[in-house]
């Protein structure tokens, strides 16, 4: 008897190099996160959530549950959506070895078959880890050590060419000059083996601005011998109206438009 796997089906090899994701996916996916969190802040108008006293979780999983009712609506709530499956929060995935099998991007866009060229659609996906942006969670060690350095080490995103990190702001902080400044440190620069400068993109539907940066991969694919090369890494920072607390981060990049020297770390540069 014939079996399912004989008919039409021949296992293809592994892939020896990323797949390569579209970027109008991810202005699909960073409009939807940017809707999600000013539908959010009514929940804070209205007093019946706090961005200011919730976790990292908290936030992310009221965002995720948002996002399920976009895509219940249909192509009405997010143009694009459509394209994707409904969204997927902390799923397990394997490291890029398989060393590690239960890795965590905190959400994760899976579109539909045939919109990412691939061999495999179960890495195929865009990755997104999310952090916190205030006081008590600098940029340096946060989002930066402990939040993009994933997407360079082989942790998340091994199998596509692009990811994204998203952060909620609860301070004052912005885009482009506080990750510019963070990223300006040698130090740092090199251990997320950074390749040039942060590029500008088009800004949300709602007007958040996007950032990007790209980052040399020196792991290889299982089985392979070629390292995976450039990750672009698309950078969405959420911020509030009124912000939780008046610490800053650092941001040399205004002083030195101006001519001036940069600003001295003072009580009030936190972050």
């Amino acid at each position: 008897m014939s079996g399912l796997m004989t008919r039409n089906w021949s296992r293809p090899a592994a892939p020896d190099s990323p797949a390569q994701i579209a970027p109008s996916l991810l202005v699909v996916v960073q409009n939807a996160l940017s809707m999600a969190w000013r539908l959010l802040q009514q929940e804070v108008q209205a007093g019946t959530f706090s961005i200011c006293a919730a976790t990292e979780d908290e936030i992310t999983e009221r965002l995720y549950m948002i996002l399920g009712e976009f895509h219940a609506a249909g192509e009405a709530a997010i143009p694009g959506l459509s394209k994707f499956e409904t969204s997927v929060r902390e799923g397990n995935m394997r490291n890029f070895d398989g060393r590690h099998l239960d890795k965590q991007p905190d959400l994760a866009f899976r579109p539909l078959r045939g919109q990412i060229p691939t061999a495999n659609s179960v890495p195929a996906a865009i990755f997104i880890e999310c952090k916190p942006i205030d006081s008590i969670h600098p940029l340096p060690s946060i989002y930066c050590r402990a939040g993009l350095i994933r997407f360079v080490n082989g942790d998340y995103a091994w199998a596509v060419d692009r990811s994204m990190m998203v952060g909620y702001v609860r301070n004052i902080c912005s885009l482009p000059g506080g990750l510019a400044t963070c990223l300006s440190d040698a130090q740092l620069a090199t251990e997320l083996a950074l390749h040039g400068m942060l590029q500008a993109l088009i800004p949300t539907a709602s007007g958040d601005p996007v950032y990007q940066s790209t980052h040399e991969r020196m792991f290889c694919l299982q089985g392979g011998s070629t390292p995976a090369g450039m990750i672009t890494v698309h950078h969405l920072w959420l911020s509030l109206a009124q912000p939780c607390e008046t610490s800053s981060c650092r941001d040399n990049t205004k002083k030195r438009r101006r001519g001036e020297p940069s600003p001295k770390t003072n009580a009030n540069t936190t972050t």
